[in-house]
């Protein structure tokens, strides 16, 4: 039976994922079946960040959960206890990255294992805590509605959330005029996408548009990889980092106002805005 581990990491690119052989099996849930401290907390990679978010495992073995997150000392059990636990120095977290073998580059190794250090040294559920206040603060409460229920999440990523369009493909951009982006920098991106119909703007105006909503592309050198935001009716930012739900705060817990100003943590280049018409784009 297949255990699979995704380290969820990415926004525009999809996330590595391998399968546990059978000893890394057992090893699993030996940790798992150690004596753990019950906690209330949830990852927060259910509040959506951007950057190194966790790994997460599914497994077809009757003896283990089938499904859970492992971020930032919390191994998020997924289910309907809402009872999680905590991942003391992050045991397990560290066990999931020593799996990864050639599912990932070495440079990939050393960014996932400076965070796992950064985040146990803050204590089990640090990030988690942040979010949690974050979100008792905001009013009215944001609503995602269509794009985090398990059938479309998984999906779809940032640029499907920026065209407001579910493809179920986890939508890349130039795919769809077949002269996909070859790079994943500001420029190749940006060309690709205005390929599927974006158009790019000096920044966005003051009014909503009469027609569809403007979106912002960045991207990140250290991750090799891009990331989109898109302006609501509210005015105010929201996106959808890669596979996790999505979200109307930046990696600091907070609002976002400007994804130019914004907390994007690695994802420190702003490559400009554009005019998104659903009617007009296509993506695939």
């Amino acid at each position: 039976m297949t255990t699979l581990v995704t380290a969820l990491m990415y926004s525009g690119r999809p996330n590595p994922t391998w399968e546990l052989n059978d000893d890394q099996t057992e090893t699993l849930k030996k940790l798992l079946g150690e004596k753990k401290e019950i906690t209330f907390e949830m990852s927060p990679v259910a509040s959506g960040i951007l950057g190194y978010r966790g790994f997460e495992i599914e497994s077809f073995h009757s003896s283990l959960p089938a499904k859970l997150f492992c971020f930032d000392g919390i191994i998020d059990m997924v289910d309907q206890t809402h009872l999680n636990f905590i991942d003391k120095d992050s045991n397990l977290e560290n066990f999931l990255l020593e799996t990864s073998k050639q599912s990932l580059t070495d440079l990939e190794k050393n960014l996932i294992q400076g965070e796992i250090s950064k985040n146990s040294k803050g204590g089990p559920g640090s990030i988690s805590k942040l979010f949690k206040l974050s979100l008792e603060a905001l009013v009215p409460p944001f609503d995602p509605g269509k794009w985090n229920i398990p059938s479309v999440q998984r999906f779809n990523n940032c640029y499907n959330y920026a065209n407001d369009k579910i493809t179920n493909t986890f939508a890349q951009p130039g795919r769809c005029s077949g002269s996909p982006a070859d790079d994943w920098k500001c420029a190749p991106v940006g060309q690709a996408s205005q390929r599927d119909g974006e158009i790019p703007i000096s920044s966005p105006p003051a009014a909503t548009p009469q027609d569809g909503h403007f979106i912002a592309l960045v991207s990140s050198d250290i991750w090799q990889d891009y990331h989109w935001y898109r302006l609501d009716s509210n005015a105010m930012w929201s996106h959808k980092p890669g596979q996790t739900p999505a979200t109307n705060l930046d990696n600091g817990g907070k609002l976002i106002s400007d994804p130019r100003t914004c907390n994007r943590g690695v994802y420190t280049n702003f490559c400009g805005f554009y005019h998104c018409i659903p009617s007009k784009t296509t993506i695939r």
